[in-house]
């Protein structure tokens, strides 16, 4: 007979969480000095990248979480220049720890993934091989390069580049453009650095350090073991979604499961409340006991990897969270960029800030909390502490709040 999974309780599986993710200890607990910002990376998989900057970017304000103020160009530097870290697909495109690349290059050698090859929009979106050798070409002509210096002028483009991508017709980017793109994810191609924010790239052979790919079967179990990292406690659909790079169908991850669990890098959990099997690393376990209750309080970016399972967010926190960038605004219920805050290890509410970079004022268009949450004297001061040091690491002078909060935020 199998032995009965070990008991535990969804308090100690969101405790784990919080501690893994790095947001147990009060914003600014840990300096963030290199070795900290390659342990963020390990622990939790990757930062996400997001084009998106109503207060700063995603990859900056997940780090502010955890480290408070730092200097952005030291994380540009760590990233893109010191070997620390490269950029590639993890969750969605993110930065990924160097130790990872191997993984990487597996997934590279196998782009695109078998379930592409045949999707209609893939034929649309794929580009001609003259295409790729173009933009090679100028690659090891010119050196680093942005996507920009590979549109069209205007009276050269083509006819036909609006095509119709599944049920709607959309401007695809440029062939040359495509290719670019596409040669990043299959590797001939690699993000050197980031200009303004806008990605620069060479050739991968002048970027990236010579190492062998990982094998079929390690690439596959990085789902499960980085997940587990980064997530503590975990059933299989928490896990989902996680990691994107790789990502396996129903049956490989059962399969890949029952894999690690014979080989013993991972064991089987019941957890109070919930009657799917959750996993843990067994290193993990061994800290459970010792780990003491998550403390202060902090805002939360929306593309932080706390959150890239909602689903688990919603069942271990209870706190239903959905990003309104692209819902239209006449029915948003929260706001455009609305953080979550998260308070002694509770998310409590949301409050949706907007930096006015011409003013130097950060505002704060609302401030919803969790039914059944009760503001108090020291969460107040948690907030306002927290506002006034977003507002500093933004560069911004001065917060507006509203009416009914400006007291307590001072």
């Amino acid at each position: 007979m199998s032995p009965t999974p070990p008991r535990v309780d969804r308090e100690t599986v969101a405790r784990l969480w919080l501690h893994r993710q790095g947001l147990a200890a009060p914003r600014g607990a840990i300096a963030p000095g290199r070795s900290a910002f390659r342990d963020h990376l390990l622990r939790t998989g990757g930062l996400q990248l997001d084009p998106i900057n109503a207060v700063d970017r995603a990859h900056y304000l997940t780090l502010w979480s955890r480290f408070g103020s730092y200097d952005r160009r030291k994380i540009d530097r760590w990233s893109y220049r010191d070997g620390v870290a490269y950029e590639y697909w993890g969750h969605e495109a993110s930065i990924l720890p160097i130790e990872h690349l191997p993984l990487g290059l597996r997934r590279m050698r196998r782009f695109p993934p078998d379930n592409w090859r045949n999707a209609p929009w893939w034929q649309v979106y794929n580009v001609s091989s003259a295409s790729k050798r173009r933009v090679l070409r100028r690659l090891r002509a010119e050196g680093p390069l942005e996507s920009a210096h590979f549109e069209r002028r205007p009276e050269k483009r083509e006819a036909g580049d609006a095509r119709p991508w599944g049920n709607d017709a959309m401007s695809l980017p440029k062939e040359d453009k495509r290719a670019l793109q596409l040669m990043w994810h299959d590797g001939r191609v690699a993000v050197r650095t980031r200009r303004h924010f806008r990605r620069v790239f060479d050739l991968s052979s002048r970027v990236y350090p010579d190492t062998p790919a990982a094998s079929v079967h390690a690439y596959h179990d990085s789902w499960l073991l980085t997940g587990l990292s980064g997530n503590g406690i975990a059933s299989e659909a928490h896990l989902m979604n996680y990691i994107t790079a790789p990502a396996p169908n129903a049956a490989d991850r059962k399969r890949l499961i029952a894999r690690n669990l014979k080989k013993k890098r991972i064991v089987e959990l019941h957890v109070e409340g919930f009657r799917m099997p959750f996993y843990a690393l067994a290193e993990h376990l061994e800290l459970i006991d010792g780990l003491a209750p998550p403390r202060g309080t902090n805002l939360i970016c929306p593309f932080d990897s706390l959150l890239w399972q909602r689903k688990r967010a919603e069942q271990l926190l209870d706190f239903v969270y959905r990003i309104e960038i692209y819902v239209p605004k006449a029915k948003r219920r929260y706001g455009y960029y609305a953080l979550p805050i998260l308070h002694d290890g509770r998310l409590v509410g949301r409050l949706d800030p907007k930096l006015h970079r011409d003013r130097s004022v950060l505002e704060v268009k609302s401030i919803h909390l969790e039914e059944g949450f009760e503001r108090e004297a020291r969460f107040e001061r948690g907030l306002a502490d927290a506002l006034a040091d977003l507002a500093e690491f933004c560069g911004a002078t001065a917060i507006e709040t509203p009416g009914a909060w400006r007291r307590a935020l001072g």
